[in-house]
């Protein structure tokens, strides 16, 4: 058996000799019928699309050898918010800072929220407790490269949640929501902290009205 090293070294290998094939295999069948391919090379849509297709193959197949191991789905959500923290940290950059966003409301949500609506949302909360409202995906997928993704282009689909419990259990931090959903922490997308409507001073001062 091969140590970690070698192992890792011959991965890296099959993924570059992989995404050199997929890359190659777009080309063949698809792009030459794509309206994008004149700006190929400055668009990069076959190097983007077939990192993804590679990044989710590797995570499926991790996926598959923990369900042929008789992995049960709680334990797979575990090891995945545990993954998604573990990123999440590493990338945190020094000094540390709360990223705050400010996001327009187009349809009428949960606990008061009204199209039209701004909502104040702290993207990076260092604690969430009982009582407050938080956003979080429509679905918690298992696949971060899917999670990742979403957030980067900020279409992720998002609904409003109120927390009724913060509970830790085999050593993740789990919220539970206002209709019995528990889920990791780690899957928050944001902790909002003001709902502007146009009634409010804040409106005015920030020409939200223009937006």
């Amino acid at each position: 058996m091969a140590g970690i090293s070698d192992n890792l070294e011959e991965f890296r290998e099959l993924s570059r000799k992989h995404y050199k094939n997929l890359i190659e295999g777009l080309k063949d069948k698809y792009c030459w019928k794509c309206p994008m391919r004149t700006n190929s090379s400055e668009a990069f849509c076959r190097e983007v699309d077939s990192w993804i297709r590679l990044s989710v193959a590797f995570e499926m197949g991790i996926y598959d050898h923990m369900r042929d191991m008789g992995m049960p789905n709680n334990c797979l959500e575990v090891i995945a918010s545990k993954i998604l923290e573990k990123k999440m940290n590493s990338n945190y950059l020094s000094p540390k800072f709360q990223k705050l966003i400010i996001l327009k409301i187009e349809e009428n949500m949960e606990h008061g929220i009204n199209s039209g609506d701004f909502l104040l949302v702290n993207e990076t909360p260092k604690t969430v407790k009982k009582g407050d409202i938080v956003l979080l995906p429509r679905a918690c997928p298992l696949s971060l490269i899917w999670f990742s993704k979403t957030n980067y282009i900020n279409k992720m689909p998002l609904k409003v949640f109120k927390i009724v419990k913060v509970h830790q259990k085999a050593g993740v931090k789990y919220i539970t929501t206002d209709n019995d959903l528990e889920i990791p922490i780690e899957y928050v997308y944001g902790l909002i902290i003001k709902v502007i409507n146009n009634k409010d001073p804040i409106f005015t001062e920030l020409h939200l009205k223009d937006i």
